[in-house]
């Protein structure tokens, strides 16, 4: 497949001040040294604990946060440049310039926060189209309505401010806003994990459909993994700043093999009566990014854990159908747990 966007050893540390000074004396390490490469025309879904950077990873693709280190390399529709563009370090006018700003969006958690209260949502929309600067008042006019119209709204709704909407309407509204600068990339940070069940799937079949109409790109950010499920194409897994495992989305859930996502699957619910699964029950706590265990993050919470995971980081190693696993004792776990989801999903 095509790469679109393509993380090397990317890292984002925020600073932690203290003392009279207020000098930095340590710092929480979000994401520490990341290696992901994401495809043109996919949607790949990002999960793990609350805290773990997958936010920051986001955020930081886009250019909300600038790395610590590391680069972010993009590359772009139709001139033939198979080197990328390492846009990690570029700074707002240089994006804007090359015209890469507009190629990246983000569609945030809560639509109520990420919305201007005292903006109708005509100016909602119409907000970054505006910062392009190259629309007269008709032709954005028509835009925002045709934007309206692609994610359900329509023209009665111009006039009205977000707090009038319900939360998958906002939600709407912030997608729309989204796609309006034709993005080929997309953020999706738990854009379903405050709306009702059925209001999920609409919005789930509203990102499907678009994504199908514009050949969009997506990182799906969220912890619900059946959601991941329906929409994803290939799904990593991340823990503490670190991607542990990535996969496609159907080996993802019959063939794990790093034990953490062992133990993300074990939280799931089986629908089929008597049917069993080993199940994983992690003990302690996430340890903290301000102070990372040495050697594998997920040690001191791993049961397969022995000397050489407390002193020797693991490396991504793919182990056959681009299946990447950073884990020493991978092919002894995967032994142990043989089929035990094979049949259960």
């Amino acid at each position: 497949m095509e790469k679109l966007l393509e993380l090397k050893k990317l890292k984002k540390y925020y600073p932690i001040l203290g003392g009279v000074l207020r000098r930095q004396i340590n710092s929480v390490k979000a994401l520490d040294g990341i290696d992901l490469t994401i495809n043109r025309g996919e949607c790949l879904g990002l999960v793990g604990e609350s805290g773990c950077g997958k936010t920051t990873t986001g955020k930081a693709i886009i250019k909300l946060h600038d790395p610590t280190e590391g680069n972010i390399l993009y590359y772009k529709d139709g001139n033939g440049d198979k080197k990328g563009v390492d846009i990690a370090y570029m700074k707002r006018r240089a994006l804007k310039k090359k015209g890469i700003r507009s190629k990246l969006q983000m569609v945030f958690q809560d639509p109520t926060t990420s919305m201007n209260p005292r903006m109708l949502v005509k100016n909602v929309i119409a907000e970054p189209l505006k910062e392009l600067g190259n629309m007269g008042s008709k032709m954005l006019q028509d835009r925002v309505l045709e934007l309206l119209g692609l994610v359900g709204l329509t023209r009665d709704h111009l006039l009205r401010y977000p707090h009038e909407f319900s939360g998958g309407q906002r939600q709407r509204i912030a997608v729309a806003r989204a796609i309006a600068t034709n993005p080929e990339f997309i953020v999706m940070d738990e854009p379903t994990s405050a709306l009702d069940v059925s209001v999920q799937a609409q919005i789930l079949n509203l990102l499907v459909e678009l994504q199908e109409k514009y050949n969009l790109t997506y990182l799906f950010v969220t912890h619900h993994l059946l959601v991941v499920k329906y929409i994803s194409q290939r799904i990593a897994v991340m823990y503490l700043g670190k991607i542990v495992e990535v996969s496609e989305t159907k080996e993802f859930f019959n063939k794990p093999i790093h034990p953490y996502t062992h133990a993300l699957l074990s939280g799931i619910p089986i629908p089929e009566i008597g049917m069993k699964r080993k199940r994983m029950i992690l003990t302690g706590d996430v340890p903290s990014p301000i102070s990372p265990p040495d050697g594998c993050r997920f040690h001191n919470r791993c049961p397969f854990v022995e000397e050489r995971c407390r002193i020797e980081e693991p490396l991504p190693e793919d182990i056959g159908n681009h299946h990447l696993v950073a884990c020493h004792r991978k092919y002894e776990v995967e032994k142990l747990f043989g089929d035990t989801y094979g049949n259960s999903h």
